[in-house]
């Protein structure tokens, strides 16, 4: 089912999991790094398209953050995107990021895959300093993929960001939290240029799920303020003009039941001081059920969008939180994400 925003109109009644969360790109074992290998596949379409592997976009203490780039055959300049995989150990290999990946570069579109989390000793509990992490990684992955851009035959001035899951908030970030200044540890001092568009899936956007509690639990102003600057349009840069598109799979991933929305003391009004998103959630009437899920999460975002003046589509999945099934409707969405 989809579902157009546009501006103001949108109509009130429409109606990261263990998935949507930030980890240390600082600590762990360090990723295995060398001299990027460069491979021939076919794609599902059978198109041929070339794979660089293990490309070193960011180093932090020593740890190296790598990314593989998908290039299609034939002459560009291409549109750039860059695909932030779900929470999974394989990384940029995980199998529901490579599947669009080389579908979207089978259609013509320079790929690059990032690793943006170190795995040892994974990502939990959560700390403010490791959602800086998160945010300083995706923003370096975006600017390593700009800069870079004409070497793979890409056209740095039509970048699309793409991200599912846990990556659909990597996305975000980087999207209308661009970093301003040198991030530290990246291969370019260049900072971020503004998106073309936005591909994200099924995303943890309002932080609801327990993986962020411990978080909140340590720093609650710190944790309510990088909330507000993923969600609240005051915070967004002022000339924001990325198209959006985003999608929620119908099952509802990870509900979370919030009981009293007025209890000051539960989480949910942790995430809300200034009671907000109760707000938006009552006006889409997703209170009565007393549960948040993915889907009240993408709906949320595609109403502040949509008031901020941001184009913005939402479509709505049969299944549960998976791209396998959705592969053609994705890079239809990354196709429209492009520049015109």
């Amino acid at each position: 089912m989809r579902r157009n925003f546009v501006g103001a109109a949108l109509a009130l009644g429409l109606i990261v999991a263990g998935c949507s969360s930030g980890t240390p790109v600082a600590s762990g074992t360090p990723v295995a790094s060398g001299t990027p290998e460069v491979s021939t596949s076919s794609s599902p379409a059978a198109a041929a398209f070339t794979e660089t592997t293990d490309v070193v976009y960011m180093t932090v203490n020593g740890v190296d953050l790598l990314m593989d780039v998908y290039t299609p055959t034939g002459s560009g300049p291409w549109p750039v995107v860059v695909a932030f995989h779900a929470l999974d150990s394989n990384g940029k290999d995980e199998i529901d990021t490579t599947t669009v990946a080389e579908a979207a570069a089978a259609e013509g579109m320079v790929v690059f895959a990032p690793s943006w989390i170190v795995w040892d000793p994974g990502p939990f509990p959560l700390t403010l300093e490791i959602f800086e992490a998160w945010k300083s990684a995706a923003n370096c992955a975006v600017a390593h993929a700009q800069q870079t851009a004409a070497d793979y035959g890409g056209d740095a001035n039509d970048t699309i960001i793409y991200g599912f899951s846990a990556g659909a908030g990597a996305a975000l970030l980087a999207a209308v939290e661009p970093a301003e200044n040198p991030i530290p540890g990246c291969t370019t001092d260049a900072s971020p240029a503004p998106v073309s568009g936005v591909v994200l899936g099924d995303g943890d956007y309002f932080m609801h799920t327990e993986n962020f509690d411990t978080a909140f639990q340590a720093d609650l102003e710190g944790m309510q303020a990088e909330l507000a600057s993923l969600t609240d349009p005051a915070h967004w840069p002022p000339g924001l003009k990325s198209e959006f598109f985003l999608w929620v799979a119908a099952s509802g991933t990870q509900p979370r039941a919030f009981g009293d929305p007025s209890d000051e003391s539960g989480w949910l009004a942790q995430r809300d001081p200034d009671g907000s998103m109760r707000t938006d959630l009552g006006r889409l009437s997703q209170l009565e059920d007393g549960v948040m899920t993915f889907v009240d999460s993408g709906q949320l975002l595609a109403l502040r969008l949509s008031e901020a003046g941001i184009e913005v589509t939402l479509d709505e999945y049969p299944g549960g939180h998976t791209t396998s099934n959705k592969v053609p409707e994705l890079i239809g969405d990354l196709k429209a994400a492009a520049a015109d």
